[in-house]
């Protein structure tokens, strides 16, 4: 009797041995994965380049759900259950910080030649970097004439300062953020905020900072490099200040999302995405800085070692978005 009934364990152990995905690790790291769901934010021209080449190269099928950062972000936490993507591919990290807890942690076998390292982060791999700063009108503003954040508090410039409104813009928040890092987190923070603010035109969308700007209507904003760039390159008059106190650079993220369907295949995508020709690729078609020490920025951006850099949680700042916007009201609501 104890024959027959090891006889039917051992058969029983053979037969989920030979299930699929079975034989090594769990049924996923076994199995063969040539299906990838990413979400994504990014613009046509960059999503038409990344995924066809992707395909053609790992012999998959990628399914795009194209969206705003924050509807995809919201749709991953909707689906944390039962996750239905493997891949966030762009998005801030101001966005991606509230969602921390829905993401998967991998550093990429590129972290090495990365400007930005994951290892103090695994929940994100940098991909694009925006340093943030102020774009001014050179017909309006002398050279050397801004340095600095503080300097925009100059009543001088009353009425000539634009941004955003962090409430509604990702890009503003970021700066709300830069402003609270760099000055201390309380008081000596929020005095600026106050002092800036009197010097505020809010704008209610974020391309109203560089392009109002460049026209002459005003002549200082708050954007982030490119936006000056790439109007400066096309010969408009105006330049680029990286705040002598400190700003950040405000990384677009790559993200592996917790209870991905394909796990394997999703940090392939990271790899390949991180690796050298394709960050080539991705800075040429952008016309902006990616996150490789080997991969110059565009021509006429300055090396990134020349900008000075100062903290940026932006997981503390999603975890304090909600006192940080009631603080930002209160002196709207005062001014």
């Amino acid at each position: 009797m104890r024959k027959v009934l090891f006889c039917l364990v051992f058969l029983s152990l053979l037969s989920l041995l030979a299930l699929p995905g079975f034989s090594e690790g769990t049924p996923e790291e076994g199995a063969e994965e040539k299906e990838l769901t990413v979400y994504t934010p990014a613009g046509p021209e960059i999503v038409n380049i990344v995924v066809p080449r992707f395909q053609e190269e790992y012999g998959v099928v990628v399914n795009t759900v194209e969206a705003g950062t924050g509807q995809l972000f919201n749709r991953i936490k909707a689906e944390a259950a039962n996750p239905q993507a493997d891949i966030m591919f762009t998005g801030g990290i101001d966005s991606g910080g509230a969602f921390r807890e829905y993401l998967d942690d991998y550093v990429s076998k590129h972290d090495d030649d990365l400007i930005v390292s994951a290892k103090d982060h695994p929940w994100y791999n940098a991909v694009f970097l925006h340093p943030m700063g102020i774009i001014y009108n050179e017909n309006l503003v002398d050279e050397g004439e801004v340095k600095g954040w503080r300097d925009l508090t100059d009543p001088k410039w009353e009425g000539k300062v634009l941004m955003p409104d962090p409430r509604k813009s990702g890009s503003a928040f970021g700066e709300l953020t830069i402003f609270l890092h760099v000055f201390g987190r309380e008081g000596p923070a929020w005095d600026f905020v106050e002092d800036l603010y009197r010097n505020l035109v809010v704008t209610t969308s974020s391309s109203h900072t560089y392009k109002f700007v460049v026209s002459g209507e005003y002549p200082l904003g708050l954007t982030h490099e490119r936006n000056a760039y790439r109007y400066a390159q096309a010969g408009e008059p105006v330049g680029f200040v990286y705040p002598e106190e400190g700003t950040a650079v405000r990384p677009d993220g790559l993200y592996l999302i917790k209870g991905a369907p394909h796990p394997n295949l999703a940090r392939t995508f990271i790899d390949f995405v991180l690796s050298e020709d394709v960050m080539q690729e991705l800075r040429d078609i952008a016309k902006g800085r990616v996150n490789r020490k080997d991969v110059p920025p565009p021509e006429g951006f300055p090396p990134i070692e020349r900008i000075k850099q100062g903290p940026y949680d932006p997981v503390w700042a999603s975890q304090n978005r909600e006192k940080m916007l009631a603080r930002w009201t209160e002196i709207a609501e005062s001014n």
